[in-house]
C-alpha cells in the first residue's frame, strides 16, 4: 500500500489523475491534479446508470408495481430530471420537489407534479416511492412520521445523504441508501466513461 503522503511527494511535474482527490494536494502547484469526480461531463453521463439503478432498487424493493405508484423526487437537477422522465415513462404519478422557480415552471411544462418544500407536509402521506437526489437533509422527522408503512425512501445523495435515518429507523421506513450506483450497476460503462474523459483530457 502506497501511503498518500509518500504519493504526495513523488508527485511534482506529474499529472495526477484519481477520484476523491485530497484539497491539500492542490497546495502543491507542481502537481497537475485532475479529480475525475469533479468533472462536469462524466457527472453528467453517470446521471444514466445511476437513474437505472435507483428504477432497479425501486422495482426491488417496493411491493407495487411502479405503474400508477406516486412517486415524490426531490431535486431536479441532473439525475432528478431523468427520474422524472423514466418513472413517467413506467407509468407512475410524478412528483417533484424543488425550491427554484425556474424548475416549477419546467416541472409543470413535462406534466409533473411540482411541489414545494412547504407543501411536502400535506403530500408526502400519499406517496409510494420517496427519492431524494439533494446532498443535503430535506427528508426530517416531521415528514418521515407519516410515510406509509409500505413506502421505500430511496437517497441517491452524496454522503451523509439527505433522510434522517434515525427517525426512520425509529418510525420502522425502509430507507436504501444508493450510493456509487454507476460503478454497481454498469461497471463496465462506467469504467467506459472514465476511460473516454481521461483519454481525452490527455490528449
Amino acid at each position: 500500500m502506497i501511503r498518500l503522503d509518500t504519493l504526495y511527494h513523488n508527485l511534482e511535474q506529474k499529472v495526477f489523475i484519481a477520484g476523491g482527490i485530497p484539497t491539500w494536494f492542490y497546495e502543491n502547484r507542481k502537481i497537475e491534479n485532475m479529480d475525475v469526480l469533479q468533472l462536469e461531463e462524466l457527472t453528467i453521463l453517470n446521471a444514466i446508470p445511476t437513474v437505472e439503478g435507483t428504477i432497479k432498487i425501486a422495482i426491488e424493493e417496493s411491493e407495487k408495481t411502479i405503474h400508477e405508484s406516486n412517486v415524490l423526487i426531490y431535486g431536479f437537477g441532473r439525475i432528478g430530471k431523468i427520474l422524472c422522465e423514466k418513472f413517467q415513462g413506467l407509468g407512475a404519478n410524478v412528483y417533484c420537489v424543488s425550491r427554484r422557480e425556474s424548475d416549477f415552471a419546467w416541472i409543470k411544462e413535462k406534466r409533473y407534479e411540482p411541489v414545494t418544500y412547504e407543501q411536502v407536509q400535506s403530500k408526502i402521506e400519499n406517496m409510494d416511492i420517496i427519492i431524494n437526489t439533494v446532498p443535503s437533509r430535506v427528508i426530517e422527522k416531521e415528514q418521515i412520521k407519516k410515510v406509509k408503512q409500505d413506502s421505500v425512501i430511496i437517497d441517491v445523495a452524496s454522503s451523509p445523504g439527505g433522510v434522517d435515518k434515525e427517525a426512520a429507523k425509529e418510525y420502522k421506513i425502509k430507507v436504501i441508501t444508493a450510493l456509487g450506483l454507476p460503478g454497481k450497476v454498469a461497471p463496465k460503462t462506467a469504467a467506459k466513461y472514465i476511460k473516454t474523459m481521461i483519454d481525452k483530457r490527455i490528449k
